[in-house]
């Protein structure tokens, strides 16, 4: 950046080479470091005070729950529904993590699973080689690339032709990574944004003004734990899915007056067509670190179906940790988000 006198004096960093060169400039004020000091301290507090309620009052209430009896704790649907069985729906089915929640409710006899992709071919041949099913399994497609109101026009539809849908599985999402060489700009970001954000939150919230005039829904959104702390090159997907966290968590508490019960999902490093295209591209992740979608699926359907929790995160250790670096201030949550990008985490890529 040229200032008419100093030349490029505002630049915080000198890039020589692949290393980066701190300037004076970059070094924080004594007023913004006590600032951040000041943080650290309150998160401390407030992490006290948060242990201090999850180990007095809310473990003993944990321990309590498991003396009722299972249908005590089933959310029970309204007469016309339990007829009808479940139906679920899941848009983004046709491979990874949705294919594999398909795959968990095939077995039941008397559900209908309403799979959704994009790409029917994509949707068609993953169908075809589950087989027969004792579950009723039916294809439709979506794209959340539409605009809102075309999304949710296919939604209420879906609802009409196949429900009441008891079940939602938010999971379809994009990034950048599934192509080499698409670079970050304004429009890959922007096409992120519309799928990821605005896609998912039209169709969460058609299904969610559904079920809350029948006083009963299940939703579960995926989201990620790049939306609690991820490298600086994973910009625009992981600003995507901090929305998302933060949106249904808030849902979760909105919907519960309805009776309708949202479940928010954040994988860390799980084995999918993404992440092998990640690791593909410079990722320095060990390969020990990716979990499996089966996995996760499983967990999701425990989390849905058994209800108590709000938040599945895995694998466990590394939502852990994420979460930690949430907490830091934010002078070391941005040397943090260097170190990661410079460590390889995501890979080489801006996404």
């Amino acid at each position: 950046m040229s200032t008419g006198n100093g030349g490029d004096a505002l630049a915080p960093i000198e890039v020589t080479g692949n290393r980066m060169k701190m300037r004076p400039r970059w070094i924080p004020t004594i007023e913004y470091t006590v600032q951040n000091m000041m943080i650290s301290m309150a998160t401390i507090v407030a992490a006290c005070a948060s242990l201090f309620f999850t180990s007095m009052v809310v473990l003993p209430l944990a321990f309590t729950r498991a003396l009722f009896s299972r249908r005590s704790l089933t959310l029970l649907p309204p007469p016309a529904s339990l007829k009808r069985g479940k139906v679920v729906l899941i848009v983004g089915a046709s491979r990874g993590i949705g294919l594999e929640v398909l795959k968990q409710y095939c077995p039941e006899p008397g559900t209908t699973v309403i799979a959704v992709s994009k790409n029917a071919d994509s949707m068609r041949n993953a169908l075809i080689q589950l087989g027969d099913t004792p579950a009723t399994l039916q294809m439709e497609t979506i794209d959340l690339a539409g605009s809102p109101k075309a999304i949710a026009e296919a939604i209420s539809i879906l609802d009409e032709k196949y429900g009441p849908i008891s079940h939602l599985y938010a999971i379809s999402g994009i990034s950048n990574h599934l192509k080499d060489g698409t670079p970050w700009n304004v429009d890959v970001a922007e096409q992120m944004i519309r799928v990821n954000v605005s896609g998912t939150v039209a169709m969460a919230m058609t299904m969610y003004e559904r079920m809350k005039g029948r006083k009963y829904g299940k939703i579960c959104i995926v989201g990620s734990v790049a939306g609690l702390f991820s490298p600086a090159n994973m910009i625009t997907y992981a600003s995507t899915k901090a929305f998302i966290n933060n949106f249904s968590t808030s849902l979760r508490v909105l919907a519960s007056a309805s009776n309708i019960d949202v479940v928010t999902v954040e994988p860390g490093f799980i084995d999918t067509r993404m992440t092998q295209k990640m690791r593909g591209q410079g990722s320095t992740v060990p390969g020990l670190e990716f979990a499996s979608a089966e996995s996760l699926a499983s967990r999701m359907k425990s989390a849905v179906e058994r209800g108590g929790v709000g938040v599945v995160s895995f694998p466990i250790r590394q939502s852990v940790m994420m979460s930690a670096l949430k907490a830091v201030n934010p002078i070391c949550e941005e040397v943090g988000r260097y170190w990661s990008m410079k460590s390889g985490m995501a890979g080489k890529k801006i996404t």
